[in-house]
């Protein structure tokens, strides 16, 4: 079971556009992925669209990531610090279960925590890990009375 008044600690509710954005600061807990420090939890959703969930991170000097010529995704053989940051959220789930529990202490539902999930390679970017969260997104938004459109 969800609980809406833990959810409004980390929420914002837009009135004038019907969206909530999710905010959760991690920059006082001292995580790391990889060595990279774990800033924040973010996501957004109104009635029509639901982002996808994003852990934030401090992304190293990227200036020596070697482009992949056949793929138009990141290069997943690069060995750069963002790199290998990424490879570990998306390959070897090292901050799910960390996730799963910041995403439970600030009032979402078991269920709504199980459903997320890291979106595909590609989806990410230096410094952000995506997750699909789609129950995630219907919690912020029941929280203040919104559907989503189908």
């Amino acid at each position: 079971m969800q609980n809406t008044n833990t959810i409004k600690n980390v929420t914002n509710f837009n009135s004038a556009e019907k969206s909530v954005q999710l905010y959760i600061d991690l920059t006082k807990h001292n995580l790391t992925v990889n060595n990279s420090k774990i800033e924040s939890i973010t996501m957004y959703a109104d009635k029509y669209c639901a982002g996808d969930l994003a852990v934030n991170w401090e992304a190293a000097d990227d200036a020596n990531y070697v482009e992949s010529k056949m793929l138009l995704m990141r290069n997943n053989a690069d060995t750069n610090s963002n790199t290998k940051t990424m490879q570990e959220f998306y390959w070897e789930n090292a901050f799910a279960d960390t996730l799963q529990n910041i995403l439970l202490e600030n009032g979402f539902s078991k269920q709504a925590v199980a459903d997320v999930f890291t979106s595909e390679w590609g989806m990410q970017d230096a410094g952000r890990a995506s997750y699909d969260a789609f129950e995630i997104a219907e919690q912020m938004l029941a929280t203040y009375n919104i559907k989503q459109v189908a």
